[in-house]
């Protein structure tokens, strides 16, 4: 027989003792392989769903609230022979056709079969064929809903104006439109239902309309906001290039400017239509054009005489005749033409006071006065008379008669008298007074530009040669025009995305190691019980070495084989952790995928440990002499003064690791609290190294220097329990390690409602938390604002609301298993949370940090504040880290992290200060993120009044309790199937006891017999057994208790911990009562049938 049929023969013979070693690894194979396998289903899920998201497109261009032409597609496709799609795309909010069932923060999508072309697997067909009436929602819309096709739904669109929400004297009625269409059909995400630009794990919520019906409803034919370039990888569709061929083919209608010819005036006009001209436009169009910027105002005064409600042009002066300013007036001088100097009797000299409203935040209107003196009078004539001067103003330009005036601002109509009613009739809007630039734009220069017009004497160029030249000059990216690269960012976030198979091997640790000891100790009882064999083999003359390599042969073909039964097993596995993953990251399926490289890495990693750990059980069983194996002797283990030297050792290591936990300790700061926490887990970890160390030491002192006789049962079950110190060491260790790991999690579990009326807490103070579809504009803390939003002062008394500015962006939160790239931004005012005292920094104390949001040491740095969850997990970020943003001109500025909150409802986004959010994005018109802080028995009450008055603009309220349970509850899922995992490798440790129970009898069996035969009864040798292994397992228990709850300092000591203490004394009590009955069954196995043959043997 050769080395292999001797190898087989054992195998089939010892086949029980092989079964059990073959179940261990196929529990450590499942686990480790299956929490690769989960890594890979979930990296593989976030690539599928950057194609469903996205279908073809490499780049868009987006621009939220600007439009330009929907022709601009066409150019585009020509010159980049790709196809790109137009989309105007709108927020809006929609409900079922009996209100029963909202959804707010939807998306109108207003497309048409270019759009499906790029995404749909179908194509356009099922869409787009006799598309003239109805909707398209997409699955999870439909859902929300409990809707389908043919179904009435209520939709409301927010009425996109040229004129952004903010700028002055622009009407803030009108905000909204709503639509009673059918559901046509649902898109699933073969159709392309799932797009969405933002990385984010949480489905967006379409509607499909198309493209020409919505231009025609909206007011808005041929405009767009959305370009989609769609191109295969191999066509090197870049940015560059595409910006490239947006600065080629752009047209001013793609930045809402156009040139009028003014006959009676000899000039060219350029305007735009959004009133205000973008500074990027007037600074480099200037040259050799005449700046105008017209106003309304509400009062010229001189002395009592008063003239009310008119305009007045601010110009540059110009030499070539294309201005009425002369050159050699001054800022503070004004021209009034002769009408007004009539009703005010105001005469060259005279001082005139002008009076006008600025628009502050949350429209806000702010009156401001200049004085000024008359410089001279113009007739009423000739170039003087110019209604062209006048912007379209909304609710002004279009009206007939004075008094149906509704230009935006407050207006007191019993002012306006008849002769001003003629005025308006004979000159329209043409100005009654003009004042240098420099003093116009000192007025009434704005965010959106500083310029309503630029003028062109009609003789030096032509409409065709301004339009070249500013079309050369412009930065298209200055107005809102630059692209992307949307795929390249989705593949970023996803590829970047928290690997789930580390996270899952650190979630199933201590499963895997269980099953691992278990192998071993399995395997060695095995080769233990097999001594007379090995020593027969040695005897006959096979040298030790080749002894160890037959049993380390037949131990890696029992790994191998319970290595491809776990790898089956690991299948099942993955499934059942998808599961949970997909419940806990609503919104976003993971798909089950297995890489055949993984399943082949994680079994042959398994076989591996699993050799090695039967190698290193394996080094001692065969080298004993044959003689020795022959009578037993190898069950036996002697203490010696190796074993005593080594004890030494131990007690050094214990000392040292006893040191290093006090040093951890004694370093805890206030620092970061994710420092805080390692520096007392570490610390933890080391007490317990410390523990297990000093046990071992404890169990060879014992063994060698206590030679007294025992008086007592628990005496001699102690004296007992050193005899096989390693196994005695492993039982305390697998209890030790698992109880340590089970406490120290367990303990971080927290209730994130608890406390949660503080202003400290993650609630920052606030009840209520909003967000809306459409962007509120007034102030919820004034009189004047709640009477706009036509809300009832009575019902917010006592409530404070704090109104935040928000910027769209990927979702950071623990929701979303992508690695956000640009995170959504909050515009907050610093010194209002900062006087609230609302949320607590990490490692910081007070407020001062709030501050920090006002720091303008570098116009293009933003400092931003985040908390914990979003920084350090989202993110993978530090303090100090920055973050690459675009403003919606296109031009780049750094985001830069500098103070971090505890967890909070803010979880997911980034703050930013107001101001800066203003400068970035103006055209952000409104606040869409109401925090407010109610009294606790108003709650209900002011949350059904603000969402009835509020409705319109889609306003969804939750109370903070909800919102921070929900992000709590994934933290806490993760660490309920730590505990699930945790309790089944203390399972398998409880199993492992058993065993060492079981084997340590049975090799004892003769010495019981004996026992049993000088007097000693069943029931006292029961005792005897209980008490040495139950001091091994309560001093398992001790370490791991004490140690974990040293891990566990932080959550014991922050404000708002609720740590389930019951639940932990629950845990406590369920090992050591499995423990007992493991040790019960085992001894009772081993003390019961006939003892004779035994005591025969002894």
């Amino acid at each position: 027989m050769n080395w292999w049929g001797l190898v087989k023969k054992s195998l089939s013979f010892y086949w029980r003792t092989n079964l059990g070693v073959l179940l261990a690894v196929m529990v450590s194979t499942a686990v480790l392989t299956g929490a690769l396998v989960v890594g890979d289903s979930v990296r593989h899920s976030l690539m599928m769903m950057v194609n469903a998201r996205l279908g073809s497109t490499q780049l868009a261009l987006v621009s939220q609230n600007r439009f330009f032409t929907a022709e601009l597609a066409e150019a585009m496709s020509e010159e980049l022979n790709v196809t790109v799609a137009p989309v105007l795309r709108l927020r809006g909010l929609i409900a079922n056709s009996d209100d029963t069932r909202l959804a707010n923060k939807i998306e109108i999508l207003g497309v048409d079969e270019r759009f499906f072309e790029i995404g749909s697997d179908q194509g356009a067909g099922p869409f787009w064929s006799d598309w003239s009436q109805g909707v398209v929602l997409n699955e999870p819309l439909a859902e929300r809903l409990g809707v389908g096709p043919g179904d009435e739904v209520k939709l409301r669109i927010e009425k996109p104006h040229l004129m952004p929400r903010e700028v002055p004297l622009t009407p803030d009625s009108d905000l909204s439109v709503l639509f009673r269409p059918a559901v046509k059909v649902i898109a699933g995400t073969p159709q392309f239902g799932r797009f969405g630009l933002q990385a984010n794990q949480i489905a967006p919520l379409n509607v499909f309309v198309p493209l020409r019906w919505l231009q025609e409803n909206m007011d808005h034919q041929g405009h767009a906001n959305m370009l989609l370039a769609a191109a295969s990888e191999a066509e090197g569709l870049t940015v560059e290039r595409a910006d490239a061929v947006i600065k080629k083919r752009w047209r001013l209608a793609d930045a809402g400017l156009e040139i009028r010819t003014l006959e009676s005036q000899k000039v060219h006009e350029v305007r735009s239509n959004r009133i205000f001209i973008d500074q990027a436009v007037s600074d480099v169009a200037i040259d050799g054009a005449t700046g105008i910027l017209t106003y309304f105002v509400n009062e010229l005064r001189v002395g009592d005489k008063a003239t009310p409600y008119s305009t007045v042009a601010a110009m540059a002066p110009a030499s070539s005749g294309n201005s009425l300013i002369p050159q050699d007036m001054r800022d503070d001088e004004i021209l009034i033409n002769q009408w007004l100097a009539d009703d005010l009797q105001a005469e060259v000299g005279d001082s005139i006071e002008l009076a006008y409203f600025v628009v502050g935040p949350m429209r806000k209107l702010v009156e401001k006065t200049n004085t000024f003196t008359v410089h001279g009078i113009l007739p009423l004539d000739g170039p003087a008379v110019d209604p062209e001067l006048m912007p379209d103003f909304p609710g002004l330009a279009d009206v007939n008669n004075c008094r149906d005036w509704e230009p935006g601002i407050e207006i007191d109509l019993d002012k306006i008298r008849e002769k001003d009613e003629t005025y308006w009739d004979d000159y329209r809007g043409t100005p009654k007074a003009f004042v240098t630039l420099g003093a116009g734009q000192g007025m009434w220069a704005n965010r959106y530009g500083n310029l309503t017009a630029l003028r062109y004497v009609l003789d030096n160029t032509s409409a065709e040669g301004i339009e070249r030249k500013l079309l050369s000059a412009v930065d298209p990216g200055s107005v809102g025009l630059f692209f992307r690269p949307v795929r390249r960012l989705g593949t970023k976030a996803g590829a970047e995305g928290t690997y789930f198979g580390w996270l899952f091997l650190g979630l199933s640790f201590f499963l895997i190691a269980a099953a691992i000891v278990l192998t071993g100790l399995l395997f060695v009882f095995g080769v233990e019980s097999r001594a007379e064999q090995v020593g027969m083999l040695v005897a006959v003359g096979f040298v030790p070495k080749l002894v160890r390599r037959l049993l380390l042969i037949e131990g890696a073909v029992v790994a191998l084989l319970g290595a491809v039964g776990g790898t089956v097993a690991a299948l099942l596995y993955t499934k059942i952790m998808i599961y949970v993953l997909s419940e806990v990251t609503t919104g976003g399926a993971i798909y089950f995928h297995a890489k055949p490289f993984t399943l082949v890495a994680g079994a042959l990693v398994a076989i591996v440990i699993s050799v090695i750990a039967i190698w290193l059980t394996l080094r001692k069983q065969v080298s004993r002499p044959a003689r020795e194996l022959l009578a037993g002797a190898a069950r036996w283990q002697f203490i010696t003064a190796k074993s005593i030297s080594r004890g030494r050792i131990g007690l050094a290591v214990a000392v040292m690791a006893i040191i290093g936990a006090l040093i951890l300790l004694a370093s805890v700061g206030t620092g970061d609290s994710g420092a805080v926490a390692g520096a007392f887990f570490g610390a933890g970890a080391l007490l317990l190294t410390a523990g297990l160390t000093l046990s071992g030491v404890l169990l060879k002192f014992v063994a060698g220097t206590w030679k007294a006789p025992m008086a007592s049962l628990w005496g001699l079950g102690l004296r007992n329990s050193t005899r096989r110190s390693g196994r005695s060491l492993a039982v305390v260790a697998l209890l030790a390690c698992g109880i340590f790991l089970v406490i120290a999690v367990e303990a971080f579990r927290h209730d994130p409602t608890a406390h949660a009326e503080q202003r400290s807490s993650g609630t920052g103070g606030f009840t209520l938390f909003g967000e809306s579809s459409i962007g509120i504009l007034h102030d919820l803390n004034t009189e004047s604002g709640r009477d706009s939003l036509v809300v009832d002062n009575d019902a917010l008394e006592g409530v404070d609301v704090l109104q935040v500015r928000v910027r769209d962006g990927d979702d950071a939160s623990c929701f979303n298993l992508n690695r956000a790239q640009t995170p959504r931004l909050l515009g907050v005012k610093p010194d209002r949370l900062a006087d609230r005292g609302s949320f607590s920094f990490a490692g910081a104390d007070g407020q001062a940090l709030w501050k920090l949001l006002n720091d303008r040491e570098d116009e293009n740095i933003v400092p931003a504040i985040g908390d914990y969850p979003t920084i350090k997990w989202a993110l993978g970020k530090s303090l100090g880290d920055e973050i690459e943003y675009s403003d919606e001109k296109g031009r780049k500025f750094i985001v830069r992290l500098v103070a971090m909150l505890e967890n909070s409802i803010l979880q997911g986004s980034l703050i930013i200060a107001e101001d800066q959010f203003v400068k970035r994005f103006p055209s952000e018109a409104g606040y869409r993120v109401l925090l407010i802080d109610t009294p606790a028995e108003k709650v209900d009450a002011v949350a059904d009044h603000l969402s009835a008055r509020l409705t319109d603009f889609g306003l969804d309220l939750t109370t903070t309790k909800q919102r921070l349970a929900a992000f709590s509850e994934v933290e806490n899922t993760y660490l309920s199937i730590f505990q699930i995992l945790g309790g089944l490798g203390l399972v398998l440790g409880s199993v492992g006891v058993g065993l060492v129970v079981l084997r340590n009898m049975l090799e004892r069996r003769n010495e019981l017999a004996m026992l049993r035969a000088v007097g000693f009864n069943r029931v006292a040798l029961r005792r005897m057994v209980f008490y040495e292994h139950a001091g091994l397992m309560f001093g398992g228990l001790a370490c791991g208790v004490i140690a974990a709850l040293v891990a566990a300092g932080p959550a014991l000591r922050t404000p708002g911990a609720s740590v389930p203490y019951v639940s932990l004394a629950l845990t406590v009590a369920g090992i050591a009562l499995s423990g007992i009955v493991w040790i019960w069954i085992a001894t009772a196995f081993a003390l019961g049938g006939e003892m004779l043959d035994a005591l025969r043997n002894e």
